[in-house]
């Protein structure tokens, strides 16, 4: 069966846990780093359309996000106030992309954040009927499918450095659309490795601070949807 974190495990052994985690914990934290990412995209937005904010905002958005998300990751430090930090800096990344977005084709951001919950709760729902099940196979498969999609992020990157971009990963032929929609199915069922490892954890009674951590890996899941969604919608938008 799916197997969790091995930091979970062990924390959940050591000891008596005096505030044991919770499904609740977990939504309530991402509830909180939720709304701290809606708070800082409304802010970026409106700075950048009454001009109170350069554009370079999202490479610092960006950035921050970035380093903070690796440290996080590696460390798996459980700090609230950290992780509320990057849940601060990822609301002005997606603010910013969504305004400069939303201004050549209206309408998207809100299509793209009501896709994306869409995706979310639909996976929940087949999650919570156990239609979606992190079984060893699941695991495999979805774990490969990452693997090579960072592959071509990172592919991709290498190639616009040198100034030579792959043209069909970014313009709207059917080939980039179906890497897109793939990407989008990915990234969705990726949340059920997310349910399994708290499923588990609150079965091994694993500690209360653990849930700043699986709220922070169900930020990062939004937030890397709603992007990879934006960019879906998009491309079929520059084919009107």
């Amino acid at each position: 069966m799916f197997q969790a974190n091995p930091t979970i495990r062990r924390l959940a052994h050591e000891g008596a846990v005096t505030h044991p985690l919770t499904y609740n914990g977990v939504i309530h934290r991402t509830g909180v780093l939720l709304l701290i990412t809606a708070l800082t995209f409304g802010l970026t937005w409106r700075g950048l359309e009454t001009g109170q904010l350069p554009p370079s905002v999202a490479m610092g958005g960006m950035i921050v996000g970035l380093v903070l998300g690796l440290v996080i990751t590696f460390t798996r430090i459980t700090n609230p106030l950290l992780i509320a930090t990057y849940a601060a800096a990822e609301g002005v990344l997606l603010g910013a992309v969504s305004y400069f977005a939303n201004q050549n084709y209206p309408g998207i951001a809100l299509e793209a954040t009501v896709a994306t919950m869409g995706c979310f709760l639909v996976v929940l729902w087949l999650y919570s009927i156990k239609v979606l099940r992190a079984t060893p196979t699941f695991v495999k498969v979805i774990s490969a499918a990452l693997f090579g999609i960072l592959a071509i992020y990172l592919v991709s990157m290498v190639s616009r450095l040198f100034g030579h971009p792959i043209t069909f990963l970014h313009d709207s032929s059917p080939l980039s659309i179906g890497i897109s929609v793939a990407i989008v199915v990915v990234a969705s069922l990726s949340f059920v490795l997310d349910f399994a490892a708290i499923d588990e954890a609150v079965d091994q009674g694993a500690d209360a601070r653990q849930g700043w951590r699986f709220a922070f890996c169900l930020l990062v899941g939004l937030v890397w949807l709603y992007l990879e969604l934006l960019r879906l919608l998009m491309k079929l938008r520059s084919r009107d």
